[in-house]
């Protein structure tokens, strides 16, 4: 199974997979970069707002850069591509910017979706070509750079907090994270899954 997911993932997408998976990254980081910023604006926690307020700012650009990669096909436009990736993720960032609670937030983002982001992205990385696909090597560089750093912000907040939390909150805070992971259906690295990627049924 590992080798058949490392062979799959290094072999390059046709034109039209790849532009639907760009697609998918640019709506999802669109997403985020709202959701921060929603976070953002009624945030108690002065640390945390901060930096929802510049990771929402990041996620924006992110989604810029993926949109200006996107293949100029007459056949598939962008505003055919820039979509959910799969309903149940769709449904969950959507859902993102009514999340409540400092340590949730902060939770979701540190051990859910910045480490899917990370993972998914380096897995296409290794699926580029240096040459032909040199734009989106760039993008991808840059972005994964910006993802680790906001992963090790993101945690290392969630830390300090979680040292000082105790009963319920906490606890809540990881029962909430524990039913996203459950309701994404996720069976690969990303958000987006490669295609070919099986969706696992969640329970």
């Amino acid at each position: 199974m590992a080798g058949d997911v490392a062979g799959r993932l290094l072999r390059p997408l046709p034109i039209e997979q790849a532009a639907r998976l760009l697609g998918a990254y640019a709506w999802s980081e669109r997403r985020l970069f709202e959701a921060l910023g929603a976070w953002a604006a009624d945030e108690v926690s002065a640390a945390a707002a901060v930096l929802f307020d510049a990771q929402s700012q990041q996620h924006a650009w992110h989604a810029a850069l993926f949109e200006e990669r996107l293949p100029l096909l007459a056949h598939l436009p962008a505003g055919d591509v820039i979509a959910p990736p799969s309903p149940e993720v769709g449904r969950a960032m959507d859902g993102l910017g009514a999340m409540a609670g400092t340590l949730v937030r902060l939770a979701t983002m540190a051990r859910l979706v910045l480490p899917r982001l990370v993972a998914g992205y380096r897995a296409h990385l290794l699926a580029t070509a240096a040459i032909t696909d040199a734009p989106v090597v760039r993008a991808l560089r840059l972005v994964l750079r910006d993802e680790v750093e906001a992963w090790v912000e993101a945690e290392s907040l969630v830390q300090a907090l979680a040292g000082a939390e105790r009963g319920a909150s906490l606890a809540a805070a990881w029962e909430v994270l524990g039913r996203i992971e459950a309701s994404l259906g996720l069976s690969g690295p990303g958000l987006a899954q490669w295609p070919g990627s099986s969706p696992t049924t969640a329970p």
